[in-house]
């Protein structure tokens, strides 16, 4: 059960933003309301603020999410970066590879329920990967929301990372939402070298997945120096 000083947490960060910036609220409530994206609305205004503050200090490089289901989280990105600057949106854009000797029962779990046919999505509605267009449907989520790829700069990369995911520019911010131990890790290894002095990662699945958390930690073992740890509605890691 959620404490009740949470929920008023929560609700005031809603109302400072809803104050601040309604047009962006009602962007980020449409996202939800639509069934695009597994993130509470607390999560997706961090994600959103981010890509702003990156925007006002002019942080250089791509954006970048690893892991997109249906668009809303990158659709929240999308709206708060200028139209100019890239955002690389990595997917296997069907069902998720599955976990590893790294991950947890939970995954394993997770994974067999996905594997039987049953996995359920939001609200009841079909779980995304079953669904055999999925890449056309979030090209379209994010014409429908006002941001087309063509004219905004959002690439679609279908593929796991392992194959997909290569970088040759800095990264401004990567928004990773990959659940296993061997995609976070995979992500990390290739951006992080990348990630622009100022820039950020948002680590979506670290209190959500052991095999996640994991991978994180096996990575920064050692590597902290220069980086600094914010746990927000997600863990935000910040190149200094």
């Amino acid at each position: 059960m959620t404490e009740p000083s949470s929920i008023v947490r929560r609700l005031l960060r809603e109302i400072m933003f809803l104050f601040k910036s309604p047009a962006a609220f009602r962007i980020l409530q449409k996202i939800r309301a639509d069934k695009l994206t597994y993130l509470e609305m607390p999560a997706l205004i961090d994600l959103y603020e981010a890509v702003a503050v990156a925007e006002s200090q002019q942080i250089p490089g791509v954006l970048v999410e690893a892991g997109t289901a249906l668009g809303g989280s990158a659709i929240a990105m999308a709206a708060a970066k200028r139209a100019e600057r890239p955002l690389w949106v990595f997917d296997a854009f069907e069902i998720i590879p599955p976990p590893s000797e790294r991950d947890g029962s939970d995954a394993h779990q997770r994974y067999a329920l996905i594997q039987s046919g049953k996995a359920v999505g939001l609200k009841g509605a079909p779980y995304y990967g079953y669904q055999t267009n999925l890449m056309e449907q979030v090209a379209q989520n994010f014409t429908r929301f006002g941001y087309p790829p063509s004219t905004h700069r959002i690439h679609l990369i279908k593929g796991y990372y392992s194959d997909a995911l290569r970088l040759d520019q800095p990264v401004a911010l990567a928004h990773l939402d990959c659940d296993w131990y061997d995609s976070v890790m995979t992500c990390l290894e290739r951006i992080v070298p990348y990630l622009a002095v100022g820039g950020r990662l948002i680590i979506d699945d670290y209190m959500h997945w052991s095999g996640c958390r994991r991978a994180v930690d096996d990575y920064f073992n050692g590597r902290t120096e220069g980086f600094e740890f914010v746990m927000k509605s997600r863990l935000h890691i910040l190149r200094r």
